[in-house]
């Protein structure tokens, strides 16, 4: 009986881990930009995926931005200042306390080929696969403000073993 319960186990994970191979989410929030859709703030999630755009959901809504309208994909580290404006005195607190975190910034092309700008505060740890998996799907290079940042990519990468799915 024990055995197998341990194979249908086994099954099982394997089949979850098939399953989410082919998308990664990242915790977010959407920090600034162009995008009036998307709320300020507001905590969420960014899905990376095999299809043909890169989503960001929250409780009541999504947006996305098909992979081949993304121009530029740049990575930087947030400063105390943002961290204060994103959560107030507590963020203040915490960001002196704890590393900087990422911020994601893209630049793609809306319906009328206008240039637009969107940045998300990734709260936890993204791994390389998420970056890699925007820049194979949009055909865009990241692109990192430091090599502090290019570190605490690959830093996140060997902490976060699931990919953060």
């Amino acid at each position: 009986m024990k055995v197998k319960s341990f194979i249908l186990s086994i099954v099982l994970i394997l089949l979850s881990a098939t399953a989410a191979m082919g998308q990664i989410n990242v915790p977010a929030a959407y920090f600034e930009g162009a995008v009036k859709e998307m709320p300020l703030k507001k905590p969420g999630k960014l899905l990376a995926n095999d299809g043909e755009a890169l989503e960001y959901s929250w409780d009541k809504g999504s947006w996305k931005v098909p992979y081949s309208q993304i121009k530029t994909v740049y990575i930087s580290l947030s400063r105390q200042s943002e961290l204060h404006q994103v959560f107030g005195l507590g963020g203040y607190a915490v960001g002196r306390l704890k590393k900087r975190k990422l911020l994601l910034s893209l630049i793609f092309t809306d319906e009328q080929g206008r240039n637009r700008r969107c940045v998300f505060f990734l709260p936890e740890a993204a791994s390389l696969k998420f970056f890699e998996m925007i820049e194979k799907k949009s055909g865009r290079n990241t692109i990192y403000e430091s090599e502090e940042a290019r570190l605490a990519v690959e830093e996140a990468s060997e902490k976060t073993p699931g990919d953060n799915k």
